[in-house]
């Protein structure tokens, strides 16, 4: 009983009794995704002869968005490559990349929103047509 008094004592004097809650700044969250050539059946897919295409996110409490690709399959996240990025210059929320695409893709391409204290992520498949 003396120990639990003496804990319950201590524990008075380590808490300030006025503890402001500290802020936690909201969570980026990726509102869209989509590129200037329309999705069907879960896949882009580019046209032959597309040189390049617009990649596009709408997010939230997002300072900046990388743009990765990656090969289909297991595992392959090592195989990823950045491809490009946008920084937040403004005060809407649209993030974009044009991207001078290869002439074989396969892939996914994932995006991910920086925030001041975390990521979301969200993806695309993307093929190219033969």
């Amino acid at each position: 009983m003396i120990l639990k008094t003496l804990l319950a004592i201590s524990l008075l004097f380590t808490v300030p009794v006025n503890a402001k809650e500290e802020h936690v700044p909201p969570s980026p969250k990726i509102m869209k995704l989509y590129t200037s050539i329309p999705e069907q059946d879960n896949w882009v897919t580019v046209p032959a002869g597309t040189e390049e295409i617009t990649i596009n996110v709408e997010a939230l409490n997002t300072e900046t968005v990388l743009f990765w690709l990656i090969p289909t399959g297991t595992q392959t996240w090592e195989e990823r490559k950045l491809i490009g990025y946008d920084i937040k210059d403004d005060n809407d929320n649209h993030f974009s990349l044009t991207w001078k695409i290869p002439k074989l893709l396969h892939d996914h391409l994932e995006v991910q929103a920086l925030g001041e204290n975390k990521l979301a992520r969200s993806i695309l498949n993307i093929t190219s047509s033969q």
